[in-house]
């Protein structure tokens, strides 16, 4: 008998269900006990989480062992995009809390990272902020909040250009510290110490092994691997000295610029070293900045206010150049005397005006002149006359020579990042490669130029300095240094840094006695004397104003004490402050009184009506111009003794 038409139907149905399950059953095979182990591990892994522990960053320290940078737990919001259902939604629910805009999130979210690895969007988070998180969790799936330590500058704006910030490493650092172990988020140091001493200060990183709900919120912690905070670096820095510079050259950018005279003067440095070891005691840029500000978010307000002018971000002792002024004339000094251009017992006549070249001395511009005065007069007046005739007798080969011989011209090695600027020494063959299809003569009147510390000649105060300790340790030249030793996190000593000398100048002990006797006269009667009067330990110094292509000439002082055997160099520049001993020798000697321990208080700056030093009992050196322990790390960048032909004959 023949199966009827529905019978039929029936088996090829049962055929096509047997067939599905053959299907179904081969599929839950393969999925349980082929590929089992795969989807438990997956299973597992939506569930169990292993969440990284940043760690503390090891503490900044000044010499003395005073905490100046240490760490501070806060709250951080993050996102695990493989948990958020619906991402636009929750940006768009998410940035009004956080205050940040969907554009800014959608950024950190596509910042490449490791799968179901939280992206950071915001740390340093306001309580209020995690506590409307914690009322909409329901609606924020995927969104964590955490704790993580964060760098807390104890003193905000202290020392922000010597000690640096940090913040998330960006494309191009990832590419160099990848195989050091750094993944997309993580926070690294970008200048300053905070950068120089990255491989000591960062740690390393723990974790905890976490249970997850639905909504990627921790609910148990299965495992934790503890974090390994920071090595400590202890700083070469004076508290107490560097709290003094960033006073005394504030209060004087106050003063200053409240007078008509000195509106301009908004900006400046100061830097202070130990010549006998290049350990620096001090140093400050201003304007400033708080490094806590680069903690979380950049406000537009921070945003404006670092692109202010003057910028409160380079620091200005390394990073910006300057022409010196007089306080190159030490430099043209010892050239002169080392090469016998000059004696002790030279005679020159200051009229005001170079008889050769036509150039004026600054006390002509008040209709006098210096009249007849030796060497040490002619240092201790700054008298142009005295050093246009003493750049004629030199030349610009010996100048640059010599320059080059106390480390202008090329950076100085101290171990800061971004490195210290170079300068420039300007000479023939500088011009022959730099003027090409201009007029590459050098002219007699460039040298005079060079020889007041004009031209094109350019230095940053840390060179300044360095020139001025050599000279104070008596040509024993010191690569500056920051830091003097790296300490564990229980206080042992792992690395120390001691003093790198990097060469002698080869200068007689007679040229710098008459150079210092010049120095001490400049402080004691000469143009330094009003804001060094009553000064009680024995100094030398020089100030110097150099005139600027636009704006109101720059003011420097530079020098040391005790003049015998000097244990501090102080460096100050004052930017369009019109003059080296109105605007910078005043700061220069708050600075060693706090070195000192010197109570006395020392003059003030200008005066509501602009009264200069001069009119307060001692010259003021207008512009110039031609008429018109343990110490520094191994993994620093290395200055190299002076060759034979860079040393002095």
């Amino acid at each position: 008998m023949r199966d009827s038409p529905v019978e039929n139907r029936l088996k090829h149905l049962g055929l096509v269900i047997l067939a599905v399950l053959v299907v179904l059953t081969s599929r839950l095979w393969y999925l349980q006990i082929m590929r089992g182990d795969v989807y438990e591990a997956l299973s597992v892994g939506n569930r169990v989480r292993v969440i990284p522990v940043p760690a503390p960053r090891g503490k900044i320290l000044d010499r003395s062992g005073v905490p100046l940078v240490t760490s501070r737990m806060a709250f951080s919001v993050s996102i695990v995009p493989q948990d958020v259902p619906d991402m636009e939604a929750t940006i768009a629910r998410l940035a009004p809390i956080l205050g940040m805009s969907p554009e800014s999130i959608r950024e950190k979210l596509g910042a490449p990272r490791r799968p179901f690895d939280p992206a950071r969007l915001k740390t340093d988070v306001d309580p209020r902020v995690v506590t409307t998180i914690g009322e909409q969790r329901t609606d924020l799936p995927g969104v964590v909040v955490g704790e993580m330590p964060v760098r807390n500058y104890v003193y905000g704006e202290f020392a922000s250009h010597l000690l640096g910030y940090i913040r998330e490493i960006d494309a191009t650092e990832l590419k160099v510290y990848r195989d050091k172990g750094y993944r997309p988020g993580d926070l690294i140091g970008k200048v300053g110490v905070e950068r120089t001493f990255e491989e000591y200060l960062r740690g390393e990183d723990g974790g905890e092994q976490v249970e997850v709900n639905s909504l990627s919120q921790p609910i148990k912690v299965l495992g934790s691997l503890p974090p390994v905070p920071g090595d400590d670096v202890v700083l070469t820095i004076d508290q107490k000295v560097q709290a003094a510079a960033e006073r005394a050259l504030a209060e004087q950018l106050d003063a200053l610029s409240k007078s008509p005279k000195t509106k301009n003067a908004k900006a400046g440095a100061v830097v202070a070293m130990d010549p006998r070891t290049g350990e620096i005691l001090a140093m400050t840029s201003k304007p400033a900045y708080d490094p806590n500000m680069f903690v979380g978010e950049l406000s537009p307000e921070d945003l404006k206010f670092l692109s202010s002018s003057p910028s409160p971000q380079p620091n200005r002792v390394t990073s910006h150049t300057y022409p010196p002024g007089s306080a190159f004339k030490v430099i043209t000094t010892l050239a002169a005397l080392e090469r016998h251009k000059v004696t002790i017992d030279d005679r020159f006549v200051c009229t005001g005006r170079d008889p050769e070249s036509g150039k004026v001395c600054w006390i002509a511009e008040r209709g006098r002149s210096h009249g007849k005065q030796d060497l040490v007069q002619g240092i201790a007046n700054s008298c142009n006359i005295v050093f246009y005739e003493l750049g004629r007798r030199v030349g610009i080969d010996n100048l640059a020579m010599y320059a080059r011989v106390f480390g202008l011209g090329r950076p100085t090695g101290i171990a800061l990042f971004p490195p210290d600027a170079s300068g420039l020494v300007p000479d023939r063959t500088w011009k022959r490669l730099n003027f090409k299809g201009y007029d590459q003569r050098w002219y007699p009147t460039e040298t005079l130029d060079v020889a007041i510390g004009q031209g094109a000649l350019l230095v940053t105060p840390i060179q300044v300095a360095n020139v001025y300790a050599t000279i104070a340790a008596g040509g024993a030249m010191h690569e500056p240094m920051v830091a003097r030793a790296v300490l564990s996190p229980d206080g042992k000593v792992i690395r120390e840094f001691p003093p790198r000398g990097v060469g002698n100048v080869n200068v007689s002990a007679e040229s710098l006695d008459i150079l210092k006797q010049g120095l001490a006269k400049v402080v004691s009667e000469g143009t330094g004397a009003a804001a060094f009067k009553g000064f009680p330990v024995p100094a030398g110094g020089k100030t110097g104003t150099a005139q600027t292509p636009t704006g109101d000439s720059h003011g420097w002082f530079a020098g040391f004490a005790p003049l015998d055997h000097p244990e501090i160099v102080v460096v100050v520049l004052v930017e369009h402050g019109t003059g080296g001993s109105l605007a910078a020798a005043p700061v220069a000697r708050k600075v060693m009184e706090a070195y000192f321990g010197i109570d006395e208080k020392p003059p003030a700056g200008p005066n509501e009506a602009g009264q200069t030093p001069e009119a307060a009992g001692g010259p003021q050196e207008p512009p110039t111009g031609g008429g018109a322990g343990p110490l520094a790390p191994a993994a620093t960048q290395q200055v190299e003794p002076a060759s034979p032909s860079q040393q002095v004959p």
